[in-house]
């Protein structure tokens, strides 16, 4: 449990089924119906975007501590020896290395991979420190955290021949940045406001204006709902089409029978709401793919039956605690 605390898995296990979505609809579009390629791909490239995770919130942990220490915010690195907190940076860092081993000879698999640890060192480390510069934290941690991650995915499983599909990467990554890059950062950086405040960090939203905070958010949002929908048109829009209209009638039973509201950006305070689109992309979509996939050679009934007990099970527990908790108050 405690290791799982140093790599703050919490933030960031919600957004490993956008990741699927990527590599079903691959698998869909390319009509790959070998399950063990399928499983081989599915766990290699996941084991990827985990080890560029863990070095996130490692990388992150180590320069937040004073932050953290003020803020009184729990931080695992706080307790480590000093040499022991270079152990645990130079594991993550020799862990990566050993990972691009396999990625050989695939140049842009390679590239993009490190792009994004790359990205989170200049996030995070005391030298750069983009995390405090509003405007580049966000999109830093966009790039870092889902940009480069979705050019990687698809690099390594179009074997690096990314001009003949073009459109269906460049959207793909594109909506993965603004949505759970950029707009699940801002998020959590309303969710964090006053410990930010206590601490003295700098963000993008407690460091900008009412009017460029709502003009870059638009932006974001306008970016997500685009590059969403060209995604789904480099596809094939019909594919979408029983998730979306499920997602829409989820919609209207949280609205009426739980009365939760919905926003984009900011959670609003003591009262029940969820972030608007979220549910659709980290359940019922990959669930949809999965089904599709399923139908479409049986054994994949496997891959859907352990992706609801690692990511839907803990989802459908956390909701229910919510709405729980939300009754009570």
């Amino acid at each position: 449990m405690t290791f799982f605390k140093h790599i703050r898995i919490g933030t960031w296990w919600f957004k490993l089924p956008p990741f699927l979505v990527l590599i079903y609809l691959y698998f869909i579009k390319e009509n790959e119906n070998d399950f063990g390629q399928e499983i081989f791909l599915v766990l290699f490239l996941i084991l990827g975007i985990i080890t560029i995770a863990v070095f996130a919130s490692l990388i992150n942990n180590y320069y937040d501590q004073e932050d953290d220490l003020i803020a009184g915010k729990e931080n695992k690195m706080i307790n480590l020896s000093q040499n022991y907190k270079y152990i645990v940076l130079g594991s993550a860092f020799f862990t990566g290395i050993l990972y691009s081993v396999f990625l050989f000879p695939n140049f842009y698999a390679l590239v993009f991979y490190w792009l994004s640890w790359f990205c989170f060192y200049l996030y995070s480390c005391k030298q750069f420190r983009l995390k405090e510069k509003a405007y580049l934290g966000v999109i830093f941690d966009g790039l870092g955290s889902q940009f480069f991650p979705t050019l990687f995915i698809f690099s390594f499983l179009y074997k690096g021949d990314i001009g003949n599909h073009l459109l269906f990467i460049v959207s793909g990554s594109i909506w993965m940045t603004f949505s759970f890059g950029m707009r699940s950062l801002i998020i959590h950086q309303y969710d964090d406001y006053e410990n930010d405040i206590k601490a003295g960090v700098s963000t993008f939203v407690n460091s900008t204006s009412q009017l460029s905070k709502s003009l870059f958010q638009g932006f974001v949002l306008f970016g997500e709902i685009i590059s969403f929908m060209v995604f789904m048109w480099a596809i094939d829009w019909q594919i979408f089409v029983f998730p979306i209209l499920i997602y829409v009638l989820l919609l209207v039973v949280f609205k009426i029978v739980f009365t939760i509201k919905f926003y984009f950006f900011k959670p609003l305070e003591n009262e029940r709401s969820r972030s608007l689109f979220f549910d659709f992309y980290i359940t019922i979509l990959p669930l949809a793919l999965l089904g599709v996939l399923t139908f479409k050679n049986y054994q994949n009934a496997i891959l859907l039956v352990f992706s609801i007990i690692l990511f839907n099970v803990p989802t459908l527990l956390n909701a229910m605690n919510f709405l729980k908790v939300k009754a009570i108050k």
